[in-house]
């Protein structure tokens, strides 16, 4: 008997409503910013041993707290600290520390903007043009059963 859980890092899934493609999704965007950059890849590589560090904590919190006081196991569990942590690699423009293709972004060295009128102003971080894609950013562990 096992007990086999999978980590995921993705976004949730929410529609722009803004932009040259209003259409588009956070999903969307999501796939060709990390089939072009890489960018979900090279954070999890760059921050593995924080991440897998709150995987093991949480997992060993929620058996403790089953353990010690009943409490029901969850199939999925959030790592907040996770997604903290890309917000900043994010802000903080790490990809272009790490001498990665094409970063900075075009996009950020002329400040696009899609949410204004005026779509281009002060440089900006890379992969932050009106900050969906960041919010909408979730670290989780769930049940290889799911």
């Amino acid at each position: 008997m096992g007990f086999v859980v999978k980590l995921r890092i993705g976004v949730q899934d929410i529609p722009y409503g803004y932009g040259d493609n209003p259409d588009a999704t956070t999903f969307e965007v999501a796939t060709i910013l990390e089939d072009e950059y890489s960018l979900f890849s090279i954070f999890f590589k760059h921050y593995e041993k924080e991440i897998m560090r709150e995987a093991r904590e949480a997992i060993t919190l929620q058996i403790e707290n089953h353990l010690r006081f009943g409490s029901v196991m969850s199939d999925t569990l959030i790592l907040s600290e996770t997604e903290k942590l890309f917000h900043l690699f994010l802000e903080s423009e790490e990809m272009a520390g790490l001498s990665i293709d094409k970063v900075p972004t075009l996009a950020a060295i002329d400040g696009v903007n899609s949410r204004l009128k005026t779509t281009s102003g002060q440089r900006r971080p890379s992969f932050i043009d009106g900050g969906l894609l960041k919010t909408s950013f979730i670290a989780w562990i769930e049940d290889d059963e799911n």
